[in-house]
């Protein structure tokens, strides 16, 4: 957990004199700084309320709850942003599930029909900070102890990923969270509804990514669009 809190920060370091994009700093929100007493109060709430163990070695990410940084490129030649926002992370391990509701017309205090129930097991930690593009990153709860596994949700549907929490941060900071990340990282070998959008976005990606963050290396992106492209 503390690598990831280190990439995110050098990200966020990186992006202050990136002379290719724009950021308004006051907008963004740094880790929770949390007394030891304090973690323990969420570990046992957790434990609690969330019927889920978190360990020590993973307590850090609590700290992640509400963070949040955006960009968007200075460009003349397109309009491309990134940046990411976490939910804070004992809401998303213990409330109700409704943020998937609005996309299929219920309200949040709706009774859920049963082929929609699956649904339930998803709360979103992270998604876009730039208001909300449907996206996000879910844990799919249920399990008894810290980490749960990983879902990509984007509008009505959901797939699951195969990456932990830390790799999925990780994973996002190499993407320099650009709209539409996650989908380098899914499996294209399945039915998915967004896939003209998805594809748009990733080829965007692609094409501005090395003119906007020019010491970075997006070898694995330009494959793995090459790739997709292959299997459409």
């Amino acid at each position: 957990m503390e690598k990831l809190m280190q990439n995110i920060k050098k990200f966020r370091d990186g992006l202050k004199t990136n002379p290719h994009v724009e950021i308004n700093e006051a907008e963004w929100k740094d880790f929770l700084e949390l007394s030891s007493s304090s973690i323990q109060w969420a570990i046992e709430d957790l434990a609690t309320i969330g019927k889920i163990t978190l360990e020590s070695k993973d307590a850090a990410v609590i700290k992640f709850s509400s963070l949040s940084v955006k960009w968007k490129s200075k460009s003349q030649n397109y309009f491309l942003y990134g940046g990411f926002l976490f939910n804070g992370i004992f809401e998303a391990l213990s409330n109700p599930s409704t943020f998937w509701k609005i996309d299929f017309s219920l309200a949040p205090d709706a009774v859920v029909p049963d082929d929609l129930k699956h649904f339930e097991k998803l709360n979103w930690f992270e998604k876009q900070a730039w208001g909300d593009d449907w996206r996000y990153g879910c844990f799919v709860r249920g399990a008894k102890k810290f980490p749960p596994q990983i879902a990509f949700f984007d509008r009505n549907w959901y797939t699951l990923l195969d990456m932990s929490f830390e790799e999925y941060g990780n994973a996002m900071i190499d993407s320099c969270a650009v709209k539409g990340w996650q989908y380098f990282y899914i499996d294209w070998n399945q039915e998915i509804p967004h896939k003209k959008i998805a594809l748009e976005d990733m080829e965007l990606a692609v094409k501005a990514l090395p003119e906007l963050f020019p010491e970075q290396d997006f070898t694995y992106h330009i494959n793995k669009l090459n790739e997709v492209k292959g299997i459409k």
